[in-house]
């Protein structure tokens, strides 16, 4: 019915587009819009963008990828628009996303969707995705581009997009991604799908978690934001408000699920994110390990992003719903400890509190306070949001794509990485993708010009760490490989 509704959709488009709309930003989308037309809030962030990757073995046409796109993406009203500042009571300015008529959109399309013949290796790829971070916008056309490559080195062919931020948050970007791929054999988007918490032992272990989380609501965004942040690192900037504007990414070589589903079976109570961010922690102390070992003794930390949706709120054809709407996690490494068991249980202990916890409601008052309605302007309130935000090394996500196979104009997508550039030095981004799972690597060229050290780093914490889980539970019959492996 989803699909259907998609097409249903898609072609009714010149009369979705028959009357031009202004639609003001809310929350934190409206300071993301900002750095589309102030100079002075792009000279403080840089650039916020999200990069997908979408691999092929089949050559793509340049035709028809501007077709399917200009059918697939123009019904949703911040894919057609602009980005422009309008008044806002007295004193304020407030960003919007201005609709533009279908002979616009249509015009524009040779400019929204182009072909690369001069990218090859996977170096010409890390130099033009480091030159897209800080290319500015064109003012009068929509905040996304989209490029076709094809004949790649390895054979593979790749449609990469770079969409602003202002447009949605990665979880709005996964229903953008389920609508313009084919419906053949994609389901409905598993994203939806959450761990459950862990349940407590007693109803005294239960106490304490909650109290945990409710001391983490008051603690982290009225204290410990005002504290000072992670100290400088080979992956933190020295001034969180003076970022990088070059880009460096990788991507790790896929590990299967089913491999990290047994792992998750040999250790309590875990669950696959459990074992996922075990992972990065392992990684991040492998990596400073060897290239920055004073750090292991230091405060490393990152912020992950929660989706603040209600049920409902994934159609992407209303702007009332559609965007940014998330909170800020935030996880500290314990890259102090040698034994894997140890950090998936401190691991563990924190990820279980955030699930409890009200902060990130909290935070998510917070930014609106700074950005709904405020008088405060923009560049005031991105040096405010930017300072708290940089105060930790890193940003996390985990992206749940299509658990099977899926098609785009008829071709199989063979393999997608995701890439969040944002003012700080690391994005760490874990993508699953038909049983599979790999991590995007987005580093700050001036701090870490070669993140595929970081990619090494994560297949040696994975190998340490199933080793770890085989000595605590040594005796995995073949039944149980089988149980895990069908397991959800």
């Amino acid at each position: 019915i989803r699909h259907q509704l998609h097409r249903n959709r898609s072609s009714s488009l010149s009369l979705a587009m028959a009357a031009s709309k202004t639609h003001r930003t809310r929350g934190i989308s409206d300071l993301f819009g900002a750095a589309v037309f102030d100079q002075r809030v792009k000279d403080q962030v840089k650039a916020l963008h999200i990069v997908p990757f979408l691999y092929f073995k089949e050559k793509l046409t340049l035709d028809e990828v501007k077709q399917t796109l200009f059918e697939k993406l123009m019904p949703i009203a911040r894919f057609r628009s602009k980005v422009e500042g309008v008044a806002s009571g007295m004193i304020s300015v407030q960003s919007a996303f201005v609709e533009l008529d279908e002979a616009a959109v249509k015009a524009s399309m040779d400019v929204l969707v182009t072909a690369r013949d001069d990218l090859k290796t996977q170096k010409d790829l890390d130099r033009f995705v480091s030159d897209l971070y800080t290319k500015a916008w064109e003012p009068d056309l929509p905040v996304w581009r989209a490029f076709v490559i094809n004949d790649l080195e390895d054979g593979r062919s790749l449609l990469l997009m770079k969409i602003d931020h202002a447009i949605a948050d990665g979880v709005g970007l996964l229903d953008v991604l389920f609508n313009i791929i084919d419906s053949k054999g994609g389901g409905d988007s598993p994203k939806k799908l959450r761990s459950a918490v862990t349940r407590p032992p007693s109803w005294w272990e239960g106490f304490k978690m909650q109290a945990k989380g409710l001391w983490r609501a008051c603690y982290g965004p009225f204290i410990a934001d005002h504290l000072p942040g992670d100290r400088k690192n080979r992956l933190k900037f020295a001034d969180a408000k003076n970022p990088g504007s070059t880009k460096a990414v990788c991507s790790t070589k896929p590990i299967d699920l089913n491999d990290i589903k047994m792992i998750k079976s040999q250790l309590p109570d875990a669950t696959v994110n459990d074992v996922l961010m075990t992972l990065t922690c392992l990684t991040l102390r492998n990596y400073f390990a060897k290239y920055e070992p004073s750090t292991l003794k230091q405060s490393v930390r990152a912020n992950m992003p929660i989706s603040m949706r209600k049920e409902g709120d994934e159609d992407i054809f209303n702007p009332l719903v559609f965007g940014n709407n998330f909170s800020q996690g935030q996880l500290s490494f314990p890259i102090h400890l040698d034994d894997p068991m140890e950090i998936f249980r401190s691991m563990k202990a924190q990820i279980d509190v955030i699930k409890v916890s009200p902060e990130p409601l909290v935070r998510h008052a917070l930014v609106k306070t700074l950005t709904v309605g405020s008088p405060i302007p923009h560049r005031i309130a991105a040096a405010l949001v930017l300072d708290q935000f940089g105060k930790v090394t890193a940003m996390l996500s985990n992206v749940v794509g299509p658990m099977q196979e899926v098609e785009f104009m008829g071709k199989k997508l063979d393999d997608m990485s995701f890439y969040a550039m944002v003012p700080l030095g690391l994005y760490f981004g874990i993508v699953q993708y038909k049983g599979w799972i790999k991590v995007g690597i987005c580093c700050d060229a001036g701090l870490e010009p070669e993140p595929q050290r970081l990619a090494d780093c994560w297949e040696e914490a994975f190998q340490a760490l199933r080793k770890a889980a085989e000595i605590a539970v040594p005796e995995v019959t073949e039944v149980t490989k089988t149980v895990v492996a069908q397991a959800v």
